[in-house]
């Protein structure tokens, strides 16, 4: 079943109470994050009165698991229950699952709600609850229809207490703290910022007079240790400032907050899937974070929340949720361990692009964790077993599981500093090691049999004076391209990328774990040096002879080129022939984009009704202006080759012509037309235009559409007529024509008959 109820009114604590006094079997609910796992456990055992751990209610976290023979509801992660569900797909040792805080929607989330649906058709005994504030309950319903069965629906009335809302957009944040630190002398204030670095900022800003007033100061960031984030949930004396990212939006009750002030700005995650790079910026934040931050001041108390924007600042409804913008490798490689090798091989509530898939799949190909079948090898099990990022297991396999003593140093080194658990204390980061050398012992895998990435699958090549951090990021090797002392320095990688290193020495050759996408040029944050002599020992493995033929000036230029991905080791100029044509332009089209073909208006023309009908057909990766473009690039060979052979020269009749036959032009036309025959006999243009989502419209002179009384429909999507004058003038809008000619049209007609008055306005409804 769904359930939704607002902010503060119990779900995370009061359901589950009801649910162990009313429910015999055993109970396993997830939280988003691990934080919010401890703080729900322990909220619900305080409930009981009964130490968390030891009594009916225990939790399991990465690196901790309070978990006993007496337990009947575990609190976990999502991914700790992915990896449950891994185990015993059918999920034989419970009764009920609850996944709490739905509408968060990480990726685990999804691949959660994917397997459960799998197990609850296997089982007639398994119960599952989907809970949160706000859910698009009918989304969920026809997920989860069965046998015309609706999802039971259950909405709870909300009990928060009243918020005050306030919209301050002149000021900055640290004088909004300020004005509410002296306006009252009660109630700890909860500060919404977007990121680590703002949050460090206002940090700085703020302590020294904060102090001076006994005011305690905090930060809750995913970045700083558990430990830490732990100390914003105990209770205190004295009265706080809580700087905050999105991690207390949901799930958390942070004691005594009475006040939240919101800067109106969060971090989102975006993946580039031509780059593989991830891209964090800062955006406006959804209406539906502004609701959700508001709600923290009113779970305990009234209270009152100050919003530092306009009140008339227009806002998105929602982000999309992360498994159509993130890093899809982690759940390719859960899906390969469950056989599952194509996009299309599970039912997804909302579905990854193809492209993100693709990219995924080549990455953990080039860390050496599937088959060229797409299966999952030995490699890629033990790299789930380690409960790491695939990048970051590759690491920890080729340098703790090759030899008796575990983990290196040099591999130490490494996961900590690009790990999770690289701001936490000695004792967790002892532990988090301890933890991996226990599961390297434990796999029943030969770890001595899996060649390290960076070395090859050729014993003879093995070389152990390479870096270990080729392991993880054989596709993060980068080469100075700027100029020697120019600051900042730029760097190619393979996928062709370039980004900017912003400080005084700039190696040659780098490895970049730490690198954002960014718009046009990428930022590198971390990196590890590399010399000549470790990378002509990775390239005489790694590099490939390939011919290049590019436009240059005009004219053809085939090379024999020596490469790393799009990285040039060596390059010679070979004779071109008239055959290259198609070479250069497939080449121009993947390096600089689908932009560089001969375009015209009837292509852009065919690629929106295509867009339009994938988007009726609920296809969201195709109905997308950036992801259809970047599906055509990296198919380009498979529908423009076909139409090459025998030319000279490119044209946009011939991409036409191509792209026509690739999209399926003909059922295009078919569903998606261009003109439409009205009911009266007039046949009319449609244009289709992007607005919010793409729509059909005609536009029409009012008089030629006399004698059509209902709205056509294209793909089960109303027309919308832009009525004009017989000037061609605007003078309605509508996608309901019943409704138009008996509410607006009188009056309409009323006026034209003053203004035209030479023109037939004697037209009146027929029944």
């Amino acid at each position: 079943m769904v359930l939704t109820a607002e902010t503060a009114a119990g779900k995370s604590t009061v359901l589950p109470l009801a649910l162990l006094e009313n429910f015999e079997g055993k109970i396993i609910m997830t939280q988003p994050r691990r934080l919010a796992v401890l703080g729900v456990a322990n909220r619900i055992s305080e409930l009981l009165e009964e130490e968390c751990g030891r009594g009916e209610v225990g939790y399991k976290i990465h690196l901790e698991n309070r978990v006993s023979k007496n337990t009947r509801l575990e609190v976990v992660t999502e991914g700790i229950l992915v990896r449950q569900l891994q185990k015993d797909p059918v999920l034989e040792n419970y009764n009920l699952v609850i996944i709490d805080e739905f509408h968060e929607r990480s990726i685990n989330t999804d691949l959660l709600l994917a397997f459960l649906k799998e197990a609850l058709e296997l089982r007639d005994d398994l119960y599952v609850i989907i809970m949160s504030a706000t859910i698009d309950t009918e989304k969920l319903q026809n997920y989860f229809l069965k046998d015309d069965r609706e999802l039971p629906l259950f909405q709870i009335p909300g009990r928060q207490f009243p918020v005050e809302v306030v919209y301050k957009p002149e000021f900055s944040v640290e004088n909004a703290v300020l004005q509410e630190i002296n306006r009252s002398e009660k109630g700890n204030i909860l500060v919404f910022l977007p990121g680590i670095s703002d949050i460090r900022k206002v940090f700085s800003n703020l302590q020294d007079e904060l102090r001076e007033k006994d005011v305690e100061l905090l930060i809750l960031h995913s970045s700083i240790s558990l430990e830490e984030q732990k100390k914003v949930l105990k209770d205190s004396k004295s009265r706080r400032v809580i700087l905050s990212s999105s991690i207390a939006e949901t799930s958390l009750t942070v004691p005594g907050v009475t006040i939240v002030i919101d800067s109106g700005l969060a971090r989102v995650n975006r993946i580039n899937i031509s780059t593989g790079m991830e891209n964090l910026s800062t955006e406006v934040e959804s209406e539906f974070s502004a609701e959700q931050r508001k709600g923290r001041a009113g779970r305990l108390q009234a209270g009152r929340c100050i919003r530092l924007w306009s009140e008339f600042e227009p806002r998105i409804k929602d982000f999309p949720p992360e498994i159509m913008r993130a890093d899809l490798t982690e759940l390719v490689l859960e899906c390969a361990e469950r056989g599952i090798f194509y996009v299309d091989g599970i039912d997804w509530l909302d579905k990854p692009s193809k492209a993100s898939w693709t990219e995924a799949v080549k990455l953990l190909q080039n860390l050496g964790m599937l088959k060229e079948d797409l299966r999952i090898n030995d490699k890629g099990k033990v790299a789930l077993e380690l409960g790491l990022h695939p990048r970051l297991a590759a690491i920890a396999i080729d340098g703790g599981g090759q030899t008796p003593g575990g983990i290196s140093s040099e591999c130490k080194k490494l996961l900590l500093k690009y790990s999770s658990y690289s701001k936490a204390s000695p004792e967790i980061q002892e532990k988090f090691i301890n933890d991996l050398n226990r599961r390297l012992k434990d796999c029943p895998v030969a770890l001595g049999s899996i060649p390290p990435v960076n070395l090859g699958s050729v014993p003879s090549c093995k070389n152990p004076s390479l870096p270990l951090v080729l392991s993880g990021f054989p596709d993060r090797i980068a080469r100075c391209v700027s100029e020697c002392g120019v600051e900042p320095a730029e760097y190619q990688f393979p996928s062709g990328r370039k980004a900017l290193l912003y400080q005084g020495r700039a190696p040659q050759w780098i490895v970049a774990p730490s690198v954002l996408a960014g718009k046009s040029e990428g930022s590198i944050f971390e990196f590890e040096e590399l010399n000549q002599q470790e990378i002509d020992d990775f390239m005489e493995i790694h590099a490939q002879k390939r011919q290049n033929c590019r436009f240059s000036e005009g004219k053809i230029l085939k090379t024999e080129d020596l490469c790393y991905g799009q990285i040039v080791l060596s390059s010679k100029k070979i004779q071109s022939d008239p055959g290259d044509l198609q070479a250069a332009w497939i080449n121009e089209v993947q390096t600089k984009g689908f932009n560089q073909l001969p375009l015209d208006a009837k292509i852009e023309n065919l690629l929106l009704r295509y867009e339009f009908y994938n988007q009726q057909k609920g296809d969201k990766a195709l109905a997308d202006d950036k992801n259809l473009k970047l599906y055509l690039e990296e198919k380009i060979e498979e529908w423009l080759s076909p139409f090459m052979s025998g030319i000279s020269k490119l044209t946009s009749q011939i991409v036409y012509d191509a792209l026509f036959w690739f999209l399926k032009g003909t059922d295009l036309e078919k569903n998606v037309p261009e003109s439409l025959l009205l009911p009266n006999g007039r046949k009319c243009k449609v244009k289709y235009e992007r607005q919010e989502k793409i729509k059909p419209v005609i536009e029409i002179i009012i008089q030629r559409i006399f004698g059509c009384f209902e709205t056509p429909e294209i793909c089960g999507q109303k027309v919308l007529f832009k009525l004009l004058s017989p000037a061609s003038r605007p003078l309605q809008i509508t996608e309901d024509l019943a409704n138009f000619w008996t509410g607006a049209w009188p009056e309409i007609c009323k006026e034209m008959k003053g203004r035209y008055p030479k023109h037939n306005w004697n037209y009146k409804l027929v029944d």
